[in-house]
């Protein structure tokens, strides 16, 4: 059996977030940052509105939050998370903090 951090990295390495001045590794430092700033709806929403490897970013997290079952698969939409209650949240948000220590350091570039 894997522990949570295997499963991080596992998927961090797996992930892939694109290239360019505000694509890849760049975009996925910036994230962390914008999750403690406007939490987590509030980037996910800048990431939809603003595209730009901010999405890619942000999808990886939702593929890794539904492997470990924090998130139910096709449920990783920002209406979904609006319906969620505050502990729930707290926890995605605790996670994919978590993993984007991971991503911002191990995810490949496409």
């Amino acid at each position: 059996m894997k522990n949570l951090e295997q499963i991080r990295a596992k998927n961090a390495l797996a992930a892939k977030i694109g290239t360019g001045k505000e694509g890849g590794e760049s975009v996925a430092k910036k994230v962390p940052t914008m999750i403690i700033e406007n939490g987590f709806l509030g980037a996910y929403a800048f990431a939809i509105e603003n595209g730009k490897g901010y999405l890619d970013v942000f999808n990886a997290v939702i593929t890794h939050l539904t492997e470990i079952g924090l998130v139910p698969p096709g449920k990783g939409t920002v209406g979904h998370f609006c319906e969620m209650d505050a502990n729930a949240l707290r926890a995605v948000t605790a996670e994919a903090m978590a993993y984007l220590n991971y991503l911002r350091r191990l995810a490949k570039a496409n």
